[in-house]
């Protein structure tokens, strides 16, 4: 009796290594600072509309601005308590994502990791001194805070190492009593380090990061984490997601220090934010409208449908509909403009931006709003970033499209005839 081996196929190789790869993705620190740090999309909207409106390119509402302090001051009231406290509100979602993660009620967890993270942070708030780090200058110190002290936080309740109430008494008190010891070792263990040592924690993941920073924020790492994203993609795996676990602090941290330099006046420093993907992913990752836009007129009846299912969506920057139906995902001949127009959409972007031919981005519009658009809002009303962006939705990818679109219609036609 002979027994006949099968050979894998690439496809099912690449099904095999998603699988092994896929616990990393949804490791649950990482997914708990991505979840939390997209989370202040809310927050930083807000904020950013106040200064559209501080810096609407009028020179005369400008010059009535500066005549009138109190009406300005009050204007600048929603920046401040949004970008100027993003480190708080950061340290809150993610030690709520984590506990969620871990089983905990969140929101004990979440609370004294924001004590936590202010004794570390600002511990002279309460002497009436000045705040410090509780902008985007503490938002790396606010994620290990956030995620060490839910971590102290399990350790105790998972090891019945709390309080316990006799059954009857509310839940509410129940739950003051459990985090009643994690507390108290939290907070301890926070002033000592900040207070009785004099130890200035964040300062120093201050002075770590800043040398940290400038490389990812790089062109090399630009090409590598958007070409990684695209690549992943094609291989059914969430590319934005998997990217944003590592890249989602360093671009947070870059548009708030854009929004803080061009709100005090000073050159806008970084390139890399989350907005600035918005140049190398417009319509959606592989930048597909231009594809759907050829499939409307296909001679194929399936891929006809894939592109009316497509256009709509693809106008706000949503593609699964083509990603999927097309499908670009284990398909060699869309994979490969897939990826190349992602890598030279960040080419291009990035060097737009580094030679000073566009505004940098510096605030956070609603990302689902067509490119050109998001663009112009995201720079402070710079039409030269409308029209890059334009160039890289519809030139670039309009023009890698349409051959590779071409040779999988015949396919396509092919297999239907058959």
């Amino acid at each position: 009796m002979s027994t006949v081996t099968t050979q894998k196929g690439w496809a099912d190789k690449l099904s095999d290594l998603m699988e092994k790869m896929a616990p990393f993705f949804d490791q649950p620190h990482l997914a708990s600072v991505r979840d939390g740090l997209a989370g202040l999309l809310p927050l930083l909207m807000v904020g950013a509309f106040s200064l559209l409106i501080v810096q609407f390119p009028s020179q005369s509402w400008l010059d009535y601005l500066s005549n009138n302090k109190a009406l300005s001051d009050k204007l600048w009231v929603p920046f401040n308590m949004t970008y100027g406290l993003m480190s708080v509100f950061a340290v809150l979602n993610i030690a709520y994502h984590l506990a969620r993660r871990k089983g905990l009620d969140p929101l004990w967890p979440a609370a004294l990791s924001l004590l936590a993270f202010l004794v570390i942070a600002s511990p002279l708030l309460g002497s009436g001194a000045p705040a410090t780090y509780l902008d985007n200058r503490g938002l790396f110190t606010a994620i290990i805070v956030g995620l060490v002290t839910v971590e102290i936080f399990n350790f105790f309740v998972k090891r019945n190492l709390v309080f316990q109430m006799p059954a009857g008494v509310p839940p509410s008190i129940t739950a003051a009593f459990v985090a009643l010891t994690p507390t108290f070792v939290v907070f301890v263990l926070a002033w000592f380090v900040r207070v009785l040592l004099g130890i200035d924690f964040a300062n120093g993941v201050v002075q770590v990061i800043s040398k940290i920073i400038p490389v990812a924020s790089s062109y090399v790492a630009v090409a590598i984490a958007e070409t990684m994203h695209a690549f992943l993609w094609t291989l059914g795996i969430h590319g934005d997601l998997t990217i944003g676990i590592v890249w989602q602090p360093i671009w947070t941290s870059n548009v708030a220090a854009n929004a803080a330099a061009r709100a005090s006046g000073q050159a806008i420093p970084w390139i890399y934010t989350s907005i600035f993907r918005s140049y190398v992913v417009p319509g959606g990752s592989g930048a597909t409208l231009p594809l759907a836009i050829y499939m409307l007129r296909s001679k194929s009846a399936r891929l006809r449908r894939v592109g009316w299912l497509g256009i709509w969506p693809g106008i706000f920057n949503i593609n699964e509909p083509i990603t999927f139906g097309t499908p670009v995902i284990f398909n060699p001949v869309m994979a490969i403009p897939f990826i190349a127009i992602t890598f030279i959409n960040a080419t291009v972007a990035y060097f737009a931006n580094a030679l000073n031919l566009v505004t940098k981005a510096f605030i956070e519009p609603p990302w689902t709003l067509p490119a050109p658009i998001l663009m112009y809002l995201a720079t402070g009303y710079d039409i030269r970033a409308a029209i890059l962006a334009i160039i890289t939705e519809f030139v670039i990818p309009g023009i890698i499209w349409f051959p590779f679109f071409k040779a999988w219609e015949r396919q396509v036609l092919e297999k239907e005839g058959a």
